[in-house]
């Protein structure tokens, strides 16, 4: 036990000298574990199966996006002032589930497709699938994740709260950055006359074009 709590301490120094690094790593190592979880146990692969490649790419994300980020994020919420610590709470958990949650999904969902060689449309097509299913499954969990890590968690520790929840939320979202098919009735983006109008339109208007040229 006390070989713990000295390594708790020496990691809480670490933490508080160091702390944007620190989050990068710590992120990493996490969300490259979330990702061979979701190969593991959600894709059927063995040991020797997994993807060590993709492992790493998650990983990466986590080294040099989502730890520096949300580190600095959290540092700049602390600084939001309210009346009550119920006030400010709120504050911050609305700033991040609407600034940073839709932007910090976006650049993981997008960063993996991309570093796995698929083409800018490809990755369009993926996000027109499937982000929109992510963002709203990430409002039924992360809201109350945030406000208990808001106010009662240290900010130089809600990165680290966040990231071993979000082992299990780093599973879902690689199965769900992996995942083949359409899923267009579960994405307003999609089906609300937005991404499905826009190509309707395109097609219309090249369609309008052609029969304008043979006219002519």
């Amino acid at each position: 036990m006390n070989y713990l709590w000295k390594l708790f301490g020496t990691y809480r120094g670490v933490l508080y000298a160091h702390p944007v690094y620190t989050q990068a790593v710590q992120s990493s190592i996490l969300m490259g574990l979330g990702d061979i979880i979701s190969q593991a146990a959600f894709e059927g692969r063995g040991i020797k199966d997994i993807d060590k490649g993709r492992a790493i790419r998650f990983a990466g994300i986590g080294l040099f996006f989502t730890g520096p980020v949300l580190q600095l994020w959290y540092m700049k919420l602390a600084k939001l002032k309210a009346k009550s610590l119920y006030a400010v709470t709120a504050k911050k958990v609305v700033a991040d589930q609407l600034v940073a949650a839709p932007m910090v999904l976006f650049t993981i969902m997008s960063s993996v497709y991309l570093m796995e060689g698929h083409t800018v449309e490809q990755t369009k097509e993926k996000l027109k699938n499937d982000y929109c299913e992510v963002l709203l499954t990430n409002y039924k969990v992360w809201p109350l994740v945030q406000f208990v890590n808001f106010s009662l968690v240290p900010v130089n520790f809600q990165v680290l709260l966040v990231q071993i929840v979000a082992i299990f939320w780093n599973t879902y979202v690689s199965l769900k950055s992996h995942k083949t098919g359409a899923n267009h009735e579960d994405c307003p983006l999609a089906t609300g006359g937005g991404w499905e109008n826009y190509d309707a339109a395109s097609e219309k208007s090249t369609d309008e074009t052609k029969e304008g040229s043979a006219q002519g």
